[in-house]
């Protein structure tokens, strides 16, 4: 029995720990003791030991900051976080330094985890997780860019403050600041034509957490089904534009209030208080409507269920450029939402019977890839590094 150490740093949606925790009950079954290091202990299934992972500046809410200009890339992303604070690095790498002395790990498996990465890289055996985006290939001489636009941080200032801080640590400097996301494997759970970094990628693909594989769409349903979730407040005109796209609409939110929700039955949307099994959504739904997460994007490719997406953040805005660039859905970024429009790009997209025909044609080539499923793939990584 090996102990595994399962990491979770960035990143606020619930897909990390629902992927996790499945990956936790595979190398449990096979015999190995996982223990969870997470930014949010809450969420970890009964049953395993747990540790509060050290937390970066801006998740806590007295010190969060706001990017002054759209990020770019995923070194943009982590200045808006604190990379760039010498201090809170060390004390950050410092903190898994001394987790991992106490856990004492046979290997680490870190999913968005560059803190850990840093830790744990040379001492314990180390397994990069994550999907495409949360994972960029390491050997890349700087962040490649997400959006087109140049980043706006200079990468040699954040990468001497990292530095700063492995030094402070008695940790080698880096030579690239990619290399914070350096490992001894690495397993992409996402498809390749939503990967952001397909075209550097080296590293072998593994099934996106989806498993099992919904049921395939056969066309016969007559619903949109909406699922949105952030921490964000949406646009004035989407509830608005959700009636008025005169739809049969089920809606899942779940930070809906049960006042919102009343108000909502009573516009004529059907409002699921709980989350609905996507076996469900399939059978009873036309398309799917999102805020652009991955775990509902790739299920709805797996069920050949087209989608419409109303992104909010850089990640999800490329989800759905990834599969509107396929042909297997629509887009209408966040920012442009107001009722009228989007009611009309629903009607639009729903009645499309091309682009449904597309998407049942495509679902066989995403099942395909699946194989043994992320939470299999993943322990059979962690057990090749037990050598």
């Amino acid at each position: 029995m090996a102990r595994i150490l399962i990491g979770w740093e960035l990143g606020a949606n619930t897909g990390h720990i629902v992927k996790l925790a499945g990956i936790a009950g595979e190398l449990a079954a096979r015999g190995h003791e996982p223990v969870f290091a997470v930014q949010q202990i809450g969420t970890v299934p009964p049953g395993y030991p747990v540790w509060q992972a050290p937390l970066w500046p801006t998740q806590l809410a007295t010190l969060s900051r706001r990017a002054e200009t759209a990020p770019a890339t995923m070194g943009d992303i982590l200045a808006v976080l604190g990379l760039g604070d010498a201090a809170a690095m060390r004390a950050i790498i410092a903190a898994w330094d001394g987790l991992l002395a106490a856990v004492r790990p046979d290997v680490v498996a870190a999913e968005f985890a560059p803190g850990l990465m840093m830790s744990a890289i040379g001492r314990v055996p180390l397994l990069g997780l994550g999907t495409g985006f949360s994972l960029p290939p390491a050997h890349l001489p700087v962040f490649a860019s997400l959006t087109g636009q140049p980043a706006a941080q200079d990468e040699t200032v954040l990468l001497d403050a990292v530095n700063a801080a492995l030094r402070a640590n008695a940790r080698p400097p880096l030579d690239r600041l990619t290399q914070i996301f350096t490992s001894d494997l690495e397993l992409p759970a996402v498809f390749r034509e939503i990967d952001p970094y397909r075209e550097w990628r080296r590293s072998a693909y593994g099934a996106p957490s989806v498993m099992p594989a919904p049921a395939l769409a056969t066309g016969g349903g007559d619903e949109l089904f909406v699922y949105m979730n952030g921490l964000i407040r949406w646009p004035d005109g989407f509830w608005q534009g959700l009636v008025d796209s005169r739809l049969k609409v089920r809606v899942h939110d779940p930070r809906l209030s049960d006042a919102d929700a009343a108000v909502l039955t009573g516009a004529g949307l059907i409002v699921e208080r709980r989350p609905v099994p996507f076996d469900r959504i399939v059978a009873r739904s036309r398309m799917a409507l999102s805020h652009g997460g991955l775990g509902m994007a790739c299920s709805a490719l797996l069920a050949g269920l087209p989608m419409a997406f109303m992104p909010f953040d850089i990640e999800k805005k490329m989800v759905a450029a990834s599969v509107v660039t396929l042909g297997l859905g629509a887009r209408l970024d966040f920012e442009l939402v107001e009722a009228a429009r989007l009611a009309a790009m629903l009607r639009a997209t729903f009645e499309n019977e091309a682009l449904h025909a597309r998407a049942r044609a495509a679902a066989p080539g995403f099942r395909d890839r699946m194989g043994a499923g992320c939470e299999r793939q993943t322990a059979d990584a962690v057990e090749s590094l037990l050598g």
